[in-house]
């Protein structure tokens, strides 16, 4: 009795759903490239990781020098066209979970899942994806 929730409003409803709502992750094979913030200078350094694992939330992540990863850093897809902000949750058997910033459209992780080579997303997106993939795009993102 006590763990039901009363909801007041549609808000909390909204609220309590998606505290409780468990993240289905799809399993994928895609190569993408973690820009880390480097200390003391405006700059990245890039680590390439095999994302194994995605969600609407967040992602599992493999990588030779998985340790070296901040604890903030962003997920480029492409050829810097795609950005995901992400942030370490665990570390776990040598992979890395990590959540999004913001909650991804499930179009776009449905189509991410549907990759079936895994370098695509090191190579030029614009042009050559999905629907779902194209919108994700950055306007600015560079062709060359």
């Amino acid at each position: 009795m006590l763990t039901d929730h009363v909801h007041r409003n549609y808000l909390s409803r909204i609220a309590f759903d998606d505290e409780t709502a468990e993240p289905v992750y799809r399993r994928v094979n895609l190569v993408a490239r973690a820009l880390c913030p480097v200390r003391g200078v405006k700059s990245f350094a890039a680590h390439q990781v095999r994302i194994v694992s995605i969600c609407e939330t967040g992602a599992v992540l493999q990588a030779r020098n998985i340790l070296a990863l901040s604890d903030h850093f962003y997920l480029c897809l492409g050829k810097f066209e795609i950005f995901l902000t992400c942030a370490q949750t665990k570390r776990h058997d040598g992979s890395l979970f990590v959540r999004f910033s913001k909650r991804e459209d499930r179009l776009f992780i449905r189509d991410l899942a549907e990759i079936t080579f895994p370098m695509t997303t090191l190579q030029q997106l614009r042009g050559n994806a999905s629907r779902a993939i194209e919108a994700r795009i950055r306007p600015h993102a560079t062709n060359g």
